[in-house]
Order: structure tokens, then C-alpha cells, then sequence
């Protein structure tokens, strides 16, 4: 395994404590890497991140960030747009605060556009979010996510045009999403180079540096396609990790992986050992 890959889970973990101290028990156990969850709530204040931060920074863990559920920064109200901005904007000042270098969230939906136009809002929307994060003197990375479902915004090739088009974006990689999305496309280790190679081309080897990776094994909806619910690894639903850990490990990938299963932390120590026996 290449040594500066790190692996944590997509929140506090399951087995051990909350807040600061969950930085102690995560490097115990042996992960380096952690993503806040601010899905549901961005009311937490300065003083709480700011130690969550330190005890981040003491124990070697590299914080993400997760925004917002509710946000959707190609909404055909202008309300809601604005609302969104707010949302970024506010977690973007958590992260600061935690010292967490990047951001994930879901960028949005069609909302009826054709996607040309969505993509014209998004780039207006983050825009927006850009000015005033250098205004406000944020030092954070903007990571939207792929997204698992069809009328969500958020395909690979959407996210890449966004993440070469502004300094200071640069995509989260979800392949559950991007699995959900297309229909189960990831089954094969070639399906997984496409992908990494259809990123590497536009961003080139520097932007696959500490490159955000979310992963967990899926359930598509009933039609196919689509994001149903997460599970945990060996369930049976794909895709598979062991086969994008080999493409990690033969290329040198320095890539923050981050265990969205439902088992956190245990999953993730999974994801280790797995990437660890790989020579």
C-alpha cells in the first residue's frame, strides 16, 4: 500500500467516542482520515470544531468535510439557489475552522433545465461561492460529489468540466454514485481505470494528489439505476473494492479514501487490510 494513501470513515465512528476524543480512538485503531458529517446540521460553533481540529491535527487524522443535504446550487428558484450558497458558505467556515482542507456536497439537480443551462447555473452559483470565500480569506477546497442518481447533477464528466474551470474545485469521487448512476457499470477492474483515467486526463497527475474518494458497496432502485442504500463490504452489491485497490496500489495513488459503508470504521480497516495484502 502506498504510505501516503489514508483511510477513515464518513463520520465519528461507531465503536468509539464523539467529538475530539474520536481523533485519539481512530488513530489507536490505526485510520488516518475522517469526514465531518454536516449533513443534517451546520449549527456547530466555533469552539466545538476548533478542538475537534486540534485533536484532528494531534493525532495525525486529515479531516474532510460533508455539507448539507439540502443544497442545490441549479434550483429553478432563486430562493432556494441562494439558500445553497448560504449552506456552502457556512460549512466552507466549519471546515476552516477544523482545519479541514476540503468540502464535499452535492452540487444540486436539473430542476427541470436542460443540462447545459445547469451547468450554467452551477458555474454562476459557484461562482458566487468562490468570491466570497476569498473575501472571508477561507482556505478550503470546493469538492462536489458525483452523484448516484439520474436527475441529480453530478455526472464524472459534469464534475471534471467544473473542476478544470475554477482553481480552488476539485471533485469528490464517489464511485458508488457513479456505480448507482449508470447502472452497475463498475465490474470489472478496466471499469474502474476508465474512470481514473478519464480523471487523471483532465486533471492531470498533480490533481490525483490527496484526491477525495468516497466508497461503499450499493443497491440500485428497483429499475436499476440509481442509488437505493449503502452496505457494507462483502454484502454481494458492488462494486468491488478489491479490484480498485490493485489500480491503487500498482499506480501510486495518494487518494483519501473515505468508508461510507454503514459499518464506518470497521469497513474501513477493511479497505487497509485489503490494500495492505496487495504487493
Amino acid at each position: 500500500m502506498t504510505k501516503s494513501c489514508r483511510i477513515g470513515p464518513a463520520g465519528f465512528p461507531l465503536q468509539g467516542p464523539h467529538g475530539a476524543s474520536a481523533m485519539e480512538y481512530l488513530r489507536k485503531i490505526g485510520l488516518d482520515a475522517m469526514e465531518y458529517q454536516a449533513v443534517r446540521s451546520i449549527r456547530i460553533g466555533r469552539k466545538p470544531a476548533s478542538e475537534i481540529g486540534s485533536a484532528a491535527s494531534e493525532n495525525g487524522i486529515l479531516l474532510t468535510l460533508h455539507g448539507p443535504y439540502a443544497i442545490n446550487l441549479s434550483s429553478n428558484k432563486k430562493i432556494i439557489r441562494k439558500q445553497s450558497i448560504q449552506r456552502v458558505l457556512k460549512s466552507a467556515e466549519i471546515a476552516s475552522w477544523m482545519g479541514a482542507f476540503h468540502l464535499t456536497f452535492h452540487p444540486g439537480y436539473y430542476s427541470g433545465f436542460p443540462k447545459e443551462l445547469a451547468m450554467q447555473i452551477q458555474k454562476e452559483s459557484l461562482k458566487t461561492v468562490l468570491d466570497k470565500i476569498e473575501e472571508r480569506k477561507i482556505r478550503v477546497e470546493l469538492g462536489p460529489e458525483t452523484t448516484g442518481k439520474p436527475n441529480q447533477f453530478g455526472s464524472l464528466e459534469e464534475l471534471i468540466e467544473l473542476s478544470t474551470y475554477f482553481d480552488g474545485v476539485r471533485l469528490t469521487l464517489d464511485f458508488a454514485h457513479i456505480h448507482a448512476r449508470t447502472g452497475g457499470f463498475i465490474k470489472s477492474r478496466g471499469d474502474y481505470e476508465k474512470i481514473l483515467d478519464t480523471v487523471e486526463k483532465s486533471l492531470g497527475s498533480e490533481g490525483m494528489k490527496n484526491l477525495v474518494v468516497h466508497f461503499s458497496e450499493v443497491e440500485t432502485t428497483s429499475k436499476g439505476v440509481g442509488e437505493r442504500k449503502h452496505h457494507p463490504l462483502g454484502s454481494g452489491y458492488g462494486p468491488d473494492f478489491k479490484k480498485l485497490a490493485e489500480i491503487i496500489v500498482e499506480k501510486g495513488y495518494s487518494f483519501i479514501i473515505v468508508c461510507e459503508s454503514p459499518l464506518l470504521e470497521i469497513d474501513a480497516l477493511k479497505m487497509k487490510r485489503i490494500l495492505n495484502r496487495i504487493k
